[in-house]
């Protein structure tokens, strides 16, 4: 098993990625901050409220409530690799070519249960949906192309196994998200509880 693919099956079983200090649902901003380094900003989700926000380590994309939790992760495997951030700064580059036959092997092994998900309107896409607990969900999409380059005029056929195109975490709203302390100065990210 490949190192991604273990951190893969890492997050299915635990939702989270690099234990329990590490990108995780509900994870604080500022700890995790402690733990990586500053993110990137990625701005405002919604152009008129800075909350939820998005932040990056590396090629994780997040999303942050306004009590600074974080609400969801996505990991972008369609590049064929992927930078990963370490404890105490820095980042790890990681080759993220997981077949389906594989992440279901690894899931498998782990105990993961998935559900598959599939939509009419998009044929060469499946996903498998794992329950991590009642209120988190992480979900690996696949596609029955590498992501880079389409089959000439579609006409070609699909590969016997089909390829992860990404990895998601999220969770689902929670009701008792607590109003911002407008006490507390600008947080330093660009997205002040103003």
């Amino acid at each position: 098993m490949t190192d991604f693919l273990a951190r893969l099956t890492a997050l299915a079983a635990t939702g989270g990625l690099d234990g329990p200090d590490g990108l995780r649902y509900n994870a604080s901003l500022p700890e995790l901050a402690a733990h990586y380094g500053d993110p990137w900003d990625g701005g405002r989700i919604h152009r008129e409220s800075r909350w939820p926000h998005g932040f990056s380590w590396g090629d994780v994309q997040t999303v942050f409530c306004r009590c600074r939790r974080l609400q969801s992760l996505s990991l972008p495997v369609w590049h064929g690799e992927l930078e990963l951030p370490l404890a105490g700064g820095g980042l790890l580059t990681l080759d993220t070519h997981v077949t389906e036959s594989a992440l279901i092997a690894a899931l498998t092994a782990a105990g993961c249960r998935w559900e598959t998900v599939t939509y009419e309107n998009v044929p060469d896409q499946r996903t498998l949906e794992v329950a991590v607990a009642e209120e988190v969900r992480v979900a690996f999409v696949l596609t029955d192309r590498d992501g880079h380059a389409d089959r000439e005029g579609g006409d070609a056929p699909p590969p016997e196994d089909w390829l992860l195109n990404k990895a998601l975490l999220w969770g689902y709203d929670h009701t008792d998200c607590p109003e911002p302390d407008r006490t507390l100065p600008d947080d330093g990210w660009g997205a002040s509880p103003n």
